[in-house]
């Protein structure tokens, strides 16, 4: 008597193959930890997992790139202006830190909600009247995020104490020709970064 076999659909998330595979039934509970093969088509490899009814494919290339940036640190990003969050976006990525970017503090808020950040770049300009969400300023973003038990870093040149009760960990000055230079540094040293 033959093996009884079950057929996977599968659809691989690289070329888009999609094929069927025919697993011997006592092999399936094995699958519910999950299996590697390779796709028919473009030999790449790719992760089985049966969720269920459910068979989760993954490429192997999609698992080790998340892991990767599961460990890189986030840094959170808020700025109205396009061009000044795009400069930053690049420097960050350049340092092996994962940007997030914002444009207003209300933005900015609900993102610490739900990622852990390691550092925050804000603008203390924030209130732009041509953004209708955008209803808070940089000072009064700064004590939410206090209140909240986060930390920071501002791109803004301020010298009054009232910041170090923010918890503030470095100015610098938009704008001048350096400003990028310093802001690598300080991150770096923020983030502890060689």
């Amino acid at each position: 008597m033959s093996e009884k076999k079950e057929p996977v659909e599968i659809e691989c998330p690289e070329c888009h193959a999609k094929f069927r595979v025919w697993v011997p039934a006592k092999l399936l509970p094995k699958w519910n930890e999950g299996e590697e093969i390779g796709c028919i088509k473009c030999k790449t490899s790719l992760h089985i997992k049966k969720q269920g009814d459910v068979f989760n494919v993954q490429s192997m290339k999609e698992i080790e790139a998340s892991k990767e940036e599961a460990g890189k640190e986030k840094v959170l990003v808020v700025d109205d202006d396009a061009l000044v969050r795009k400069m930053t976006e690049d420097m960050l990525i350049g340092i092996g830190v994962k940007p997030m970017l914002v444009k207003n503090a209300e933005e900015a808020l609900s993102a610490l909600e739900k990622t852990n950040i390691s550092a925050i770049i804000s603008d203390l300009h924030l209130k732009n009247p041509n953004d209708p969400h955008s209803l808070m300023d940089g000072e009064e973003f700064l004590g939410k995020v206090v209140a909240m038990g986060k930390k920071e870093l501002i791109d803004d040149l301020v010298l009054n104490p009232k910041w170090y009760d923010l918890n503030v960990k470095g100015f610098i000055q938009k704008g001048n020709p350096f400003w990028m230079d310093e802001l690598v540094v300080k991150i770096k040293e923020l983030l502890k970064k060689d």
